[in-house]
């Protein structure tokens, strides 16, 4: 593993690919970047997040810009109080769903969102200038009760009614994965008025799951939903920007439908005319669109394409088919809380149970995988395989073929190559995945 570098974020092994010098270089391109004002920041739980934050901080106070740090909070929440507080901007010190070994940087612009494309050339064209210390240094506080308001932004929301979740009281098991959610959400589903239970919310960088919100990895939470007997199972991931969902009778179902059941959930009942999505998600909202009467985008993979896209069609939601769920209308960025609140009340306001509204969902069958392989050549013997059918190139490469899809694309963080089909059958997915693994595995 080498450190990772993309308008994603920064990423890699703690101590060895990613060390406190770098963390003290990043800062200064960071601080160059913004040149001045006060900055927001938090940190999900992992051991080395606290000395990171401070080193961040510390070296923009070098350069007389003040931050003011939540501490252990969900990323979306320092991207919600930098657009509250019209801060100059914001960092994040997370590895999101990488394992515990990993840390990172998510760096966030005075918007209220990730980098772009074009911030991010501007922030590495940095590197080589050395930082410049101020006359007045800046400082660095904490105030841990923070989070709070982007609680309230969220039960105050039109699209929320706690009331009604309060007369529902829908039994809600939640799984925090000891990240920075944990405290957050485990409040806000509370504040809704669900009969919450919770697992793995521990905050001492002491990780009892793998931190991707997963199948593989949530057998306990659904384990937990059964022997309650709960309504809805919902797990996030290590920074809280993400949810996945557990049923009581399909159990843990793929993450591709937290953005098709809010997204439809609220197109539908406010009207709106298009929602966004990335290259990769599931083609379910495209099929619920044309049955409901509402347009669907797609962006190239990354949060800041999608946000872009949705404030470019003035989308009223989008997100990502890893469980990230955007309402531009409070946030800017994938939301775990809007995620969560959406989700209850859908399952609130609906006489039917969260299996009997899948029932209804298009069925399709789809697969990722990914793949340890750095070679230029394998996307154009992709394309070569797949001359016969349409094609984008915004983002790799993705085929739309008959009743389905193949979507080959670089890992934006990771050294990976990712490989995303869907279809209408089994087989069809199985046979491209096929081809595709003999393709690969000659390249290798």
């Amino acid at each position: 593993m080498t450190l990772i570098r993309s308008v994603s974020g920064i990423r890699g092994i703690s101590g060895k690919d990613l060390t406190p010098e770098h963390i003290i270089h990043f800062a200064g391109m960071f601080g160059s970047l913004l040149n001045k004002g006060n900055v927001i920041s938090g940190r999900d739980t992992r051991l080395t997040g606290n000395i990171f934050e401070q080193l961040f901080a510390n070296t923009l106070g070098y350069m007389g810009i003040n931050t003011i740090s939540c501490g252990i909070v969900p990323t979306p929440t320092v991207l919600f109080l930098v657009s509250k507080y019209r801060s100059a901007g914001g960092f994040i010190i997370t590895a999101s769903h990488n394992p515990p070994e990993y840390n990172g940087i998510k760096l966030v612009s005075g918007k209220g969102k990730f980098l772009n494309s074009k911030e991010y050339t501007l922030f590495n064209s940095f590197e080589n200038i050395e930082p410049v210390l101020s006359k007045s240094m800046g400082n660095f506080r904490v105030d841990e009760n923070l989070y709070r308001e982007h609680i309230d932004a969220v039960l105050n929301h039109d699209f929320i009614n706690a009331s009604i979740i309060k007369n529902r009281k829908p039994r809600i098991v939640f799984d925090g994965g000891n990240g920075g959610g944990s405290i957050v959400i485990s409040e806000m589903l509370t504040a809704l008025g669900a009969e919450l239970i919770t697992i793995n919310t521990r905050t001492d960088s002491k990780f009892t799951r793998a931190l991707e919100p997963i199948p593989a990895h949530l057998s306990e939470l659904e384990k937990t939903v059964k022997h309650h007997n709960a309504d809805l199972g919902l797990a996030t991931d290590g920074d809280g920007d993400r949810i996945a969902v557990v049923t009581p009778r399909r159990g843990c179902i793929s993450e591709e439908y937290t953005i098709a059941l809010t997204a439809d959930y609220v197109a539908n009942k406010y009207s709106g005319d298009s929602v966004v999505i990335n290259q990769s998600s599931s083609a379910m909202l495209e099929i619920l669109g044309k049955r409901n009467n509402y347009s669907v985008f797609r962006a190239p993979v990354g949060e800041a394409n999608v946000v872009d896209s949705i404030i470019a069609h003035n989308s009223i939601i989008g997100g990502e088919g890893n469980g990230g769920v955007i309402l531009p209308s409070i946030n800017k960025t994938r939301d775990a809380l809007i995620a969560s609140s959406l989700l209850l009340m859908l399952i609130s306001e609906s006489s039917s149970d969260i299996d009997t509204i899948i029932d209804k969902f298009p069925l399709l069958y789809m697969r990722k995988e990914k793949y340890d392989l750095d070679n230029a050549d394998i996307l154009k013997k992709v394309k070569e395989l797949y001359s016969d059918y349409e094609y984008t190139d915004s983002d790799g490469l993705r085929f739309s073929m008959e009743n389905g899809f193949m979507h080959i694309r670089k890992s934006g963080t990771e050294p990976i190559l990712r490989v995303i089909g869907e279809f209408d059958s089994q087989d069809r997915l199985e046979k491209e995945f096929s081809i595709l693994k003999r393709i690969i595995e000659c390249a290798e």
